[in-house]
């Protein structure tokens, strides 16, 4: 899933807030701790908080695609990854 972080000018910084609603992370805003939740396949919608009603339109359905073919497309990209050992072979 690819979103933007903009809105109204603003760019948003996002982390993931440990709840889980439908088989969704839900993710939060740092500077309003508003919650997000993809209400629909076209964009997050922030559920709770502040922000509240606000919308982030996803930037585009990539489908299934090698990280190295992405971010060949998509120089700017940053990956959030978990614990490397998690992608480390044994």
């Amino acid at each position: 899933m690819v979103h933007g972080r903009e809105h109204n000018g603003e760019t948003f910084e996002f982390g993931v807030s440990g709840y889980v609603y439908r088989n969704t992370f839900l993710l939060y805003d740092r500077p309003t701790l508003s919650l997000w939740y993809p209400l629909d396949d076209t964009k997050w919608t922030a559920i709770s908080g502040p922000r509240q009603g606000d919308e982030i339109p996803f930037i585009e359905e990539p489908g299934v695609m090698p990280l190295g073919e992405w971010r060949a497309q998509h120089p700017e990209t940053v990956v959030l990854l978990g614990d490397r050992r998690d992608f480390e072979s044994e």
